[in-house]
């Protein structure tokens, strides 16, 4: 029966008076009870808020919390019956819940996850002996006993019952399977990549090359064509405008979700995929420094051909294939200019490419000769015009790049060019096609496969050669306006600063994040100071400067000069870069892109020289399994520890190290995005804005799919396996926390900063539900590459949308403006509504002051309808 005080406090706050809280707490005294507690539970004088967080922690990862706290408080006497202290530790749970609900949340949920990983544990350990059939009985033991306590524990009363034979039931179903599925015999399994003589090379490493059989060659072969080698098709070139160009599509590939490393990885070799991985980090800091050298040295240049139609003229006709009549030297040319700085201009450039054929491992002819380079899809049959064809500094630029590229390929395969294949005249190929040849040939002399070896060729191809190729200008240009148009804004300058933290922090541990987070601030915020720090890995070093979308550079500026059908193609296609990068700029996202990348370069390299430096067995081994030693043969790994001890930043194989590192999460590398990026260049557009994502589903599938399988291979009950096991394990819990519970809510958070979602608020965020959906989602998006959208539905599009943006742009844009157009026809009210409403979200420069008012307002730009 209620007590006098308890109907006192009920009359009060049923009375709906005008008191005060504090008026009802002061009359609520005499009846021991706190209206300020959700169900108005018993006050605890001991109430400790740490100690219910502790509490909240346990009963998310074993449901037994207030059981553990109830037996603590009966054994040290603040109970006494076990039915007061069980009631005494809920009562305070749920307190800490309702006065803490955002630290309720978290600490249940991450209980939850690392819960998650307890039977699996176990499941290592027990699973030791015995038959197959054995161990798969004693792993579902195991399962359903774990399932039914934890099924018990964490229902309450009557429910507890049910829930035990729901924990055991389907705790006996998953084990079982599991232990089917992951123990084997003590016997090793056969290694899958093994070379003919069971040893490793060069090419093939430790683990030899892959048993792959040969991989069909698509989209595009991946030549590079290059006048300097082989003879020219086009005759003597005249003034005039350009002739009518064709155009060839390239087939779609296959490999559509592994990236280009994990390919090579796959059909060739783990090894060979570093390798190529190196020399992509190498040949692009070479191409930096290159185009620094001709957009300053060489200028003038430039500029001198630009203006000076007849001065072109002439160097396209330094061609040795030309009559002796005909030919141009460079002594002409130097006549032919018309004041002392035009002349000093032209013996600088007959300086460079003079140099650059000394370093040239294919052999020329003493005559003089100028690179060019024609626009693609012309008749080769009828006389050329100089507008066919590129300035011809364009031409001299990608001569160095093809002599660089070559070199560096071909160190890091151990290439002598004594062994590479001269051109034959007339053969259409450029130096790395060349290098890449010596190196199938080389892979084969190592033991492998005559397939494999293609397969590695196929691959490096793709990755050196084809990655460089534009496609149709027009989609090169849509992709990234539509790009720009969609990202350029700064709530994804909000969202993409969490790849300052998750990456980071998944790779390489929160100490090593957090050395890296001062330097991270002052280069985030000056760009010259983490360029001028002796003690920063810079983007700069690292050849990312001109990478301003968070994605491959190449993708940039030289696909859509490369892909340009005429020089107005080329003009357009510059003026549209220069206004994606100045948008991507002011919105913030280039900075935040920037320091997510160093972050992830520094904290790998501040975790790698602490364990250099250690020195100790587990710490070597530790470095073994890091992202920016893996593929590593033991004279590299040895090297890449001097290089870490030593701390210089300017040392190849530091650069190599944070490379790997940052390339396993970035997508800032040929090595990176998927082959059918690469050898489809007009299927690029499908890859629009998902290059992220992609990343991460393959981050998935090394990190925890991989070693699965190896532990499905090996059985858990072998040491092998049962370390792959653990590794699955752990990564799985880590990537379950970081990137998607933590990624998740930040990216709901950003969504709270648009005050046009109104149901996106930080009350709704910080809940099970909102933390669990948000969680979904995010694990959804990376596990399809980008194209499964949990929520999409809430906001009118479809869960599965396989439609690139630029398409769909393209299509909305169509659509608002016929609607606009029929609107008119038949005057209805607001006519141009439609288009508008396409505009703000499509077009550049409007879209993006439309995000910054919906961030302010929560109206749109041109229209709310």
């Amino acid at each position: 029966m209620a007590s006098e005080s308890d109907k006192l406090f009920a009359d009060l706050m049923a009375s709906g008076n005008d008191e005060t809280e504090s008026d009802v707490l002061f009359k609520a005294l005499i009846s021991d009870r706190d209206p300020r507690l959700g169900r108005y539970e018993e006050v605890n004088e001991d109430y400790s808020a740490f100690r219910s967080g502790a509490v909240e922690f346990v009963e998310g990862a074993i449901g037994a919390g207030d059981e553990l706290d109830a037996l603590i408080r009966r054994m040290t006497g603040d109970a006494d019956t076990w039915d007061e202290a069980i009631t005494e530790s809920r009562a305070d749970l749920e307190r800490f819940g309702d006065e803490n609900p955002l630290t309720s949340t978290l600490l249940f949920g991450t209980g939850l996850v690392s819960g998650f990983f307890i039977p699996g544990a176990g499941m290592v350990k027990v699973a030791q002996a015995g038959t197959k059939a054995q161990r798969a009985m004693k792993v579902g033991a195991l399962s359903a006993a774990e399932g039914s306590v934890y099924g018990f524990l964490a229902s309450e009363g009557d429910e507890r019952a049910s829930g035990a034979l729901m924990g055991a039931g389907v705790g006996g179903v998953l084990g079982a399977a599991s232990g089917a599925f992951l123990t084997k015999g003590a016997t090793k399994a056969t290694d899958k990549f093994l070379n003919v003589d069971g040893q490793g090379s060069h090419i093939g490493g430790v683990e030899g090359f892959s048993k792959s059989g040969k991989v069909k060659q698509g989209g595009r072969l991946g030549f590079a064509a290059d006048t300097t080698l082989g003879a020219r098709t086009a005759g003597e070139v005249t003034e005039g405008e350009a002739g009518r160009a064709a155009h060839t599509e390239g087939d779609f590939l296959d490999s559509v979700f592994l990236s280009t490393k994990e390919w090579i990885s796959k059909h060739a070799s783990p090894r060979a995929a570093r390798l190529a991985e190196d020399s992509g980090t190498m040949i692009r800091a070479d191409e930096q420094m290159i185009e620094e050298v001709f957009d300053t040295t060489l200028k003038g240049a430039q500029e001198l051909f630009e203006n000076n139609r007849a001065l072109k003229t002439m160097a396209l006709n330094m061609n040795e294939t030309l009559p002796s009549g005909k030919r141009v030297s460079w002594e002409d040319l130097k006549n032919a200019t018309k004041s002392p700085n035009e002349r000093s201009i032209i013996e600088n450039l007959e300086d460079q490419v003079k140099l650059l054929q000394s370093e040239d491992f294919v052999k020329s002819s003493d005559v003089d000769f100028f690179p060019t380079k024609r626009l693609p899809g012309f008749d080769s049959v009828r006389k050329p015009t100089d507008s066919e064809y590129f300035n011809p500094l364009i031409a001299v630029k990608d001569y160095a790049q093809d002599i660089s590229a070559a070199k560096v390929l071909a160190h890091k395969f151990g290439i002598d060019f004594a062994s590479v294949k001269q051109p034959v005249k007339g053969e259409v190929k450029s130096r790395l096609n060349l290098v890449i040849e010596a190196i199938g040939k080389e892979a084969k002399d190592q033991g492998a496969s005559s397939d494999v070896a293609a397969n590695l060729m196929n691959g490096l191809t793709t990755q050196m050669v084809a990655s460089k190729q534009g496609g149709n200008t027009i989609g090169a240009i849509l992709r990234r306006v539509t790009s720009t148009a969609l990202l350029a804004n700064p709530l994804n300058a909000v969202l993409n600063m969490a790849e300052g933290v998750t990456a980071p922090i998944y790779q390489n541990g929160v100490r090593a994040w957090a050395e890296t987070l001062p330097g991270a601030i002052l280069s985030t915020f000056q760009k010259t100071a983490g360029i001028k720090n002796k003690n920063w890995m810079s983007q700069h070093q690292l050849g990312l400067d001109s990478d301003f979308m968070g994605e491959l550079a190449q993708a940039g500026k030289k696909e859509m000069t490369n892909a340009a059908e005429t020089a107005r193609m080329v003009k357009i296609g510059n003026v549209a870069d220069i206004g994606n990068k100045t948008l991507y700029g002011l919105s913030g996202v280039s900075t935040v892109n920037r320091m997510g990348q160093e972050m992830l370069a520094n904290s790998a390299i501040k975790r790698g020289m602490k364990l250099a430096k250690s020195g100790s067995k587990k710490s070597l081994d530790k470095l073994r399994k890091h992202d920016g030693m893996r593929g590593l043969d033991e004279v590299e790994f040895q090297a890449t520890i001097n290089a870490l001890k030593e701390g210089s930043m300017e040392n190849p194989w530091m650069v190599n190290f944070a490379g790997a590192s940052l390339n396993k999460w970035q997508p800032v590398s040929a090595a990176t995005l998927p082959k059918a990026f690469h050898d489809n260049p007009n299927g690029r557009m499908m890859y629009s804005m998902l290059s992220y994502m992609n990343r991460q589903m393959n981050g998935m599938r090394t990190d925890i799919g991989l070693n699965m399988y190896k532990a499905k291979q090996l059985g858990v009950n072998s040491k092998e396996g049962a370390t792959a096991m653990r590794e699955a394990m752990l990564n799985s819990a880590k990537y379950a926390g970081i990137f998607g519970v933590a990624a998740g809510i930040w990216d709901d958070f950003r969504m709270t900063l648009d005050q046009s979602k109104e149901d996106k608020t930080l009350a709704n965020l910080f809940t099970p539900d909102g933390v669990s959906n948000a969680f979904m989602n995010q694990i959804g998006s990376n596990i399809s590459s980008g194209i499964m959208n949990i929520r999409a539905e809430e906001y009118g599009g479809d869960v599965l949308e396989p439609i690139p943006a630029p398409v769909s742009a393209l299509f909305r844009l169509g659509s608002g403006g016929y609607s606009t157009g029929k609107n008119l026809l038949t005057g209805e009210n607001d006519p141009f509504n439609p288009l508008l409403k396409a505009t703000q979200t499509y077009v550049p420069g409007f879209s993006n002051i439309d995000r910054i008012v919906r961030m302010g307002t929560g109206k749109r730009l041109l229209t709310d309808d």
